[in-house]
């Protein structure tokens, strides 16, 4: 089994490798040029303020953020239901939406367990394929994205 150190390592060589398979160029004037953006939250990680009908029609108490959603239900009724949010919550127009509404920047949080959870957490994965099709939609709209780690090990929201 993995340490926090461990996975925390994993994690950081994971990001490293989705940018240089990118071919990371950033392409915008950070010097000179505002950044106009939006977040994607409650897409990637889950937040029962952003998505309060997820948790709610749980109908179970206990189930109050990503963790527990994993932790109090059958994995395969709660993927369903994940696969169905991230398949809906952003999709393609959304993208298309924002570069014409003059943004240039998305915000995508994502937690680590989506990349990792040899801790033996009962997050569920499966967002990183959608990580990859929003870069891609990024890229053919003219936008640029800021992965945001919103989740680490032993974090409040990881």
């Amino acid at each position: 089994m993995m340490g926090l150190k461990d996975s925390y390592g994993l994690l950081l060589f994971t990001l490293s490798l989705i940018c240089t398979s990118w071919a990371f160029t950033p392409g915008f004037n950070y010097g000179s040029d505002k950044v106009r953006g939006v977040s994607l939250g409650g897409w990637l990680v889950l937040e029962s303020w952003i998505t309060p009908s997820i948790f709610d029609n749980t109908g179970d108490f206990r189930i109050v953020d990503e963790y527990t959603f994993g932790q109090y239900q059958d994995h395969t009724k709660a993927f369903a239901v994940l696969q169905a949010h991230w398949d809906s919550w952003i999709t393609e127009s959304d993208f298309r939406d924002i570069a014409a509404a003059g943004l240039n920047h998305v915000r995508i949080p994502i937690g680590y367990w989506a990349f990792d959870v040899s801790g033996g957490e009962p997050y569920i994965q499966g967002q990183y394929p959608y990580l990859e099709r929003a870069v891609s939609w990024a890229e053919k709209y003219g936008l640029k994205v800021i992965i945001n780690l919103h989740g680490v090990p032993g974090s409040q929201n990881g």
